[in-house]
C-alpha cells in the first residue's frame, strides 16, 4: 500500500487579519453575482443632499425669572412678627407646622443682613464654618440679621427650586422693607440673584451689587468652601472687603 501524502494546512487566522491581508495585497472590491465591466468609465456618484450636523447644546447658567405671586398678607404685615404669622398661614408644601419660619432671624434691627438660601438646622460642619467666617469679621446673631430665600430647610438637603424661591418673594420683599438694612452679604449665587445678577458666583464674587438701593457683596456659600477649601482665600478677601464697608456705616 502506498504512503498517504500529508497535506500541509495553513494556520487558522481570524477574519480581521484576513481582511487586512487582502487590503495589503491590493484587493479593493468584492466579487458579486452581477457582472461588472471593469474597463468602462466610472460613473460619477449621484449628488446627495448635505447632511445637517447638529450643533452641540450648551446649557445656559442663567435661569428664567419666575414672576412672584401677590400675597396680600405678606405685603401688609406691619412688623416681622406679623410677617412670621403670615408665613405660618401660607399654604405651601414646604411649610413646617412643627418649626418656626426662619426668613429673618438674629438681630433684625441691625443694619446688616447675611443672606443665604435655606436655614441650616443644628450643629453641622456647614453651620460651624458659617459661624467662624462671620465671627472673623465680627458678625454674630447678636449684631447682625440672618436672612434666607426660604424660611424652612429642604428635604434631603437639596437646593431650592426657582418656583419655590419665587413663592416666598413677597415675604422676603416685606422683610427687607421692615428691617431696612444698610448692607447685605450674599452667600452663593442664588442669594446674589436677588440683585438681578444672572452669572455664576465665580464671576460676581467680590463685586458690589444692589437690592434696590442697598449695597450687596456676593461671595461663595460656605457649602462650596467645604467641598473646595482652596476657595477660602478668595472668600476671605470678600469678607475683608465687607468688613471694611461696615466701618463706613454711620
Amino acid at each position: 500500500m502506498g504512503s498517504v501524502e500529508h497535506i500541509h494546512q495553513p494556520p487558522a487566522v481570524d477574519a480581521a487579519s484576513a481582511l487586512g491581508w487582502l487590503v495589503t495585497a491590493g484587493a479593493d472590491a468584492i466579487v458579486t453575482e452581477t457582472p461588472r465591466n471593469w474597463l468602462a468609465e466610472p460613473r460619477p456618484a449621484p449628488a446627495t443632499a448635505p447632511v445637517a450636523v447638529p450643533r452641540p447644546v450648551i446649557e445656559s447658567r442663567a435661569t428664567v425669572p419666575i414672576a412672584a405671586p401677590v400675597n396680600a398678607e405678606a405685603m401688609t404685615a406691619t412688623d416681622l412678627g406679623a410677617l412670621d404669622a403670615a408665613l405660618v398661614a401660607f399654604a405651601h408644601p414646604l411649610r413646617r407646622a412643627d418649626t418656626a419660619p426662619q426668613l429673618l432671624t438674629g438681630n433684625t434691627t441691625s443694619a446688616i443682613i447675611v443672606l443665604g438660601d435655606v436655614p441650616e438646622v443644628g450643629d453641622t460642619p456647614l453651620s460651624r464654618l458659617t459661624a467662624r467666617m462671620l465671627a472673623a469679621i465680627g458678625l454674630t446673631p447678636e449684631n447682625s440679621a440672618f436672612g434666607h430665600l426660604l424660611p424652612w430647610e429642604l428635604p434631603a438637603g437639596r437646593p431650592p427650586r426657582p418656583e419655590e424661591i419665587a413663592a416666598f418673594a413677597p415675604f422676603r420683599t416685606r422683610a427687607f422693607e421692615l428691617a431696612a438694612p444698610k448692607l447685605v452679604l450674599a452667600f452663593g449665587e442664588r442669594a446674589a440673584a436677588l440683585t438681578g445678577a444672572a452669572r455664576g458666583i465665580a464671576s460676581i464674587r467680590g463685586q458690589w451689587l444692589a437690592i434696590g438701593n442697598v449695597p450687596v457683596l456676593a461671595t461663595f456659600h460656605p457649602r462650596i468652601l467645604l467641598n473646595q477649601p482652596e476657595l477660602k482665600r478668595l472668600a476671605w478677601a470678600d469678607l475683608q472687603a465687607f468688613a471694611a464697608r461696615i466701618e463706613t456705616l454711620e
